[in-house]
C-alpha cells in the first residue's frame, strides 16, 4: 500500500491529515487561530525568536513583553525548536499568526512521520509504521492540545527512541551522539517535555541495554557521557534565565488533581463516532481517551515485547511499555481517581514536592503525552505481528481500514477559530508607531478581566512594531503585572497616568472599540479634557466585522508628557505584635498564615469567592491604629482587588473604613512589586482609631467568575504612619 520504502506516500498523507485536524485555523492560516489565548502568545514567541536570532541572538530572552522586566521571554516557553522550523515563514510575511499555524501542521506531520521512521527501522514495515504515525500524531490528546504547539510538538522524542535502540544493540558511538541530540532537542521544545525526560533519561538508560542483553562498549559510554555533558553546557543558556526567575520569584502553580482512569475510556465530548458516551466521574481537564481500536493493537505489541522472539522488538516494547507506566503513573496526580474515587496515593505528590520544575507545572494530566508515546509504539510493534501474519491482501485492507479507525474515533468536531487582522486589515496605528522611536507604548483600554485571555493579542499587535510593551499572557506573570493591569481600568484617571509615569510609558495606542457604546464618548471626551494627553495622530481604518471581538478600528496615538513623581505615602510604623492575635475568616486554608513569617504560605478566599469573604482578626485589647499591610506573594494576580477595610471599636461595633487609594499609593504599591517583590504589600492607609478587631472583606465583582481569588501572604498592623 505505501510501497517499499513509504517515505512520500507516508509523508503527503500525514501532511493532509495534519490540516485537516488542525481545521478550521489550517484552513485559514494567515489570520486565524484556535483561540484568542496560547496560540497568540506562542506564535509571538516564535515570531519574537526569529525576529530577535537574525539581529541580537545573544539578547533572545530580552524579549518586547512586559516591561519593563528583563529576560521575560523566561515567563513562559522559549520556543526555540519550534521557531527555528518556521523562522522563514515569518521572515518571508511578518505574519505571527501564519506563522503558529505553520508550526502546528509541521508538529503533527513531523510527530507522525518520526514514529513511521521508528517503526519501520525496528520492524522493517511500512504499513505497520504508517499507522502507528497516525496513532503518535493524530488523537484526542493532540487534538486538545492544538492550541498549545509546544505540547504537540512530539517528533523528537520517536528518534530519540531509534538511535536509543540502535544504540543498545550495536553499541555504536554514533548512535548514543545522535540519541542525545534528538532528546535534548526535545527538551528544549517545553519545559513540560523537559521535565519529562529528566524522569526519562534514567529508566531508559537502564531499559535500554537490559532489553538488549549487552553491556554498551566503553567508546559507546564514553560517547553517551559526552554528548550528554555537551548537550548540558549548549543548553545552560537557555536554562539559566529560568532558573534566575525561579530563584528570585519562586513562581509554581498549585497541585491539581489529575487524571481519573476512567479518561482513558472516555471520548471527547463532540466525538464524531462515540457521541455521549461519557463515564462517571472522569472529568478530565485534558481529553485522555486511547481509542478502542488502538488498545487492542497496543495489547499486541506489549506481548511481542514480552515474549522477546527479536531483539529490536524486545528492546523498544520494553522501552515503549515503561515509558507508557511512568506517564500513566504520573498523569494520575497526587491521588489515583477511579469514577471520581481516590483509590491510592499517587506518585506526582512526591516528585512535585521534590523538584522545583515539577511545581511549575500546571497539570500534572499533560504526563498523558507519554502515554501517547509508549501506546503508539506499541500499536506499531502489534500491528506489524498482526500484518506480517496476514496474507498480503488481506494485510493491505486491514491496514487501510486501520488508517481510517484509527484517527476517526479520536475526531471531534472543532470549535470556530478566533480570527486576527492579516495584511491589509491590519489597522494603520501599528505601522505607525513602528515607525516612532522604539520606546516602550502600551494599548488602552484594557480588555476586561472576564476576557483576560484577549490580552495575548497586545503580543500579537507587537509584532507589527516590536516596541516595549507592559501587558500581555504569558505561563507566569511577573509580580507587577496584574496590578498595573487593576491600576489602568480608570483610564484616562490620575491613578493610571501615574503608573504609567512610574514605567516610564509616554505612547499610548487608544482603541476606541474596547469600550462599549455608551462609555466610549464619556472616555474619549475625558481624554481630551486631559492636558497631559496630547493627540499624535487619529486614524479613521475600518476593520472587517470579522475580527469585532478585538475591538480595533478608529485609533489614536497619544503621547503622555512627563509630570512630577507623586511623594511616597507614609511607611507604616510601630507594629502590633502577632502572637496573641485570634482569627476568624471564610478562607480555604487556615488563616494562621498570615502571622507564620513565611511568604510562600497565604490565606486564601474561598473557591468561587463569595460577597462577603472575609479574614477578621482580634486583638488582646484595642489598640490604636494606622496602617495595615497586606503582604503579596506569588501568585502575584491574586492581591486583594478593592478590599474593604472594618474595624471594631472598643464596644464591639464594626464600621467600614475609607483607606487612601489615589495615585500616590498606586504607585507606591507597584514600586513595591518592581523593586522588591519577595517583600512587597499593599498599604491601606487610613486615619488613626482606636481598634479591637480588624476584617478585611470582598467588597465587588464577586458575582463575576473572571475575577481572581485574593491571597495575603502575610498581614500586619501598624499603629502609625510616617
Amino acid at each position: 500500500m505505501l510501497g517499499k520504502g513509504g517515505w512520500l506516500p507516508a509523508g503527503a498523507a500525514y501532511g493532509a491529515l495534519a490540516v485537516a485536524w488542525a481545521a478550521p485555523a489550517s484552513l485559514s492560516p494567515f489570520d486565524a487561530v484556535p483561540n484568542y489565548g496560547d496560540p497568540l502568545h506562542l506564535g509571538w514567541v516564535m515570531a519574537w525568536d526569529a525576529h530577535q536570532l537574525v539581529r541580537r541572538p545573544w539578547a533572545l530572552f530580552h524579549s518586547n513583553s512586559f516591561h519593563p522586566y528583563p529576560a521575560s521571554l523566561a515567563f513562559g516557553d522559549h520556543l526555540l525548536p519550534e521557531a527555528l522550523l518556521v523562522a522563514p515563514s515569518f521572515w518571508a510575511t511578518g505574519n505571527a499568526v501564519l506563522a503558529f499555524n505553520v508550526a502546528v501542521v509541521l508538529a503533527l506531520s513531523l510527530s507522525a512521520l518520526a514514529m513511521f521512521a521508528l517503526v519501520r527501522g525496528v520492524t522493517g514495515r511500512s504499513d505497520a509504521a504508517f499507522l502507528a504515525g497516525l496513532a503518535y500524531a493524530f488523537n484526542a490528546f493532540t487534538q486538545s492540545e492544538l492550541p498549545r504547539v509546544h505540547v504537540v510538538s512530539l517528533q523528537w522524542w520517536p528518534l530519540a527512541l531509534l538511535f536509543l535502540e540502535r544504540f543498545a544493540r550495536e553499541g555504536r558511538a554514533r548512535d548514543a551522539r545522535l540519541f542525545v541530540v534528538a532528546f535534548a532537542l526535545q527538551g528544549l521544545s517545553g519545559s513540560y517535555y523537559l521535565l519529562y525526560g529528566a524522569l526519562l533519561l534514567p529508566l531508559w538508560l537502564l531499559v535500554a541495554p537490559a532489553a538488549a542483553g549487552r553491556r554498551p562498549s566503553s567508546a559507546g559510554l564514553r560517547a553517551l557521557l559526552l554528548s550528554l555533558l555537551l548537550a548540558g553546557v549548549v543548553a545552560l543558556p537557555l536554562l539559566w534565565p529560568y532558573l534566575q526567575h525561579q530563584r528570585q520569584l519562586g513562581y509554581e502553580k498549585e497541585l491539581a488533581r489529575g487524571a481519573d482512569l476512567l479518561a482513558y475510556l472516555e471520548p471527547p465530548r463532540a466525538s464524531l463516532l462515540w457521541p455521549g458516551l461519557d463515564l462517571p466521574g472522569a472529568a478530565p481537564e485534558l481529553p485522555h481517551f486511547l481509542g478502542f481500536v488502538a488498545p487492542c493493537l497496543a495489547l499486541v505489541g506489549a506481548a511481542q515485547a514480552l515474549r522477546g522472539t527479536r531483539r529490536g522488538y524486545r528492546v523498544l516494547g520494553w522501552l515503549a511499555v515503561v515509558t507508557a507506566a511512568a506517564g500513566g503513573a504520573m498523569a494520575v496526580g497526587p491521588a489515583v481517581h477511579l469514577a471520581g474515587h481516590v483509590i491510592a496515593p499517587g506518585p506526582f505528590a512526591a516528585l512535585h514536592a521534590a523538584i522545583p520544575l515539577a511545581r511549575a507545572m500546571a497539570s500534572p494530566e499533560r504526563f498523558a503525552a507519554l502515554v501517547v508515546l509508549g501506546s503508539a509504539v506499541l500499536i506499531g510493534l502489534g500491528a506489524a505481528a498482526l500484518l506480517s501474519a496476514a496474507r498480503p491482501r488481506l494485510a493491505v485492507i486491514a491496514t487501510g481500514m486501520l488508517a481510517v479507525l484509527l484517527p476517526l474515533e479520536h475526531w471531534s468536531w472543532p470549535r470556530a477559530a478566533a480570527l486576527v487582522p492579516a495584511g491589509a486589515d491590519v489597522p494603520d496605528a501599528f505601522a505607525f508607531v513602528a515607525q516612532q522611536p522604539a520606546q516602550p507604548l502600551v494599548h488602552l483600554p484594557l480588555y476586561p478581566e472576564r476576557s483576560r485571555t484577549l490580552w495575548a493579542a497586545y503580543l500579537n499587535f507587537s509584532t507589527h512594531h516590536w516596541r516595549p510593551i507592559p501587558v500581555g499572557r504569558t505561563s507566569f506573570y511577573p509580580p507587577a503585572h496584574d496590578y498595573l493591569a487593576w491600576s489602568l481600568l480608570g483610564f484616562p484617571d490620575d491613578t493610571s497616568l501615574a503608573v504609567l509615569d512610574r514605567l516610564g510609558i509616554r505612547t499610548i495606542v487608544v482603541h476606541p472599540h474596547v469600550w462599549d457604546a455608551g462609555e466610549r464618548t464619556l472616555r474619549l471626551n475625558a481624554i481630551e479634557s486631559t492636558s497631559r494627553l496630547r493627540l499624535v495622530k487619529a486614524f479613521d481604518d475600518q476593520v472587517p466585522a470579522r475580527y469585532s471581538t478585538l475591538g480595533l478600528g478608529d485609533e489614536r496615538v497619544y503621547a503622555l508628557d512627563p509630570a512630577p513623581f507623586p511623594s511616597r505615602p507614609c511607611a507604616p510604623a510601630d507594629e502590633i505584635p502577632r502572637e496573641a492575635w485570634t482569627f476568624a475568616s471564610s478562607g480555604i486554608k487556615s488563616a494562621d498564615r498570615v502571622r507564620d513569617g513565611d511568604r510562600s504560605t497565604s490565606w486564601f478566599t474561598e473557591r468561587p469567592q463569595e460577597p462577603g469573604d472575609f479574614l477578621e482578626v482580634r486583638l488582646p485589647e484595642p489598640e490604636p491604629l494606622s496602617a495595615v499591610e497586606l503582604g503579596i506573594s506569588y501568585p502575584f494576580g491574586e492581591f486583594p482587588r478593592e478590599p474593604a477595610l472594618f474595624l471594631q471599636d472598643d464596644d464591639g461595633r464594626w464600621a467600614r473604613v475609607t483607606f487612601a487609594d489615589g495615585p500616590a499609593e498606586r504607585a507606591d504599591t507597584l514600586s513595591r512589586l518592581l523593586e522588591e517583590p519577595e517583600a512587597a504589600a499593599m498599604v491601606l492607609r487610613f486615619a488613626t482609631r482606636r481598634a479591637l478587631g480588624v476584617r478585611i472583606a470582598l467588597a465587588y465583582r464577586a458575582a463575576d467568575p473572571a475575577w481572581p481569588r485574593w491571597s495575603i501572604a502575610e498581614l500586619r498592623l501598624h499603629r502609625a504612619c510616617r
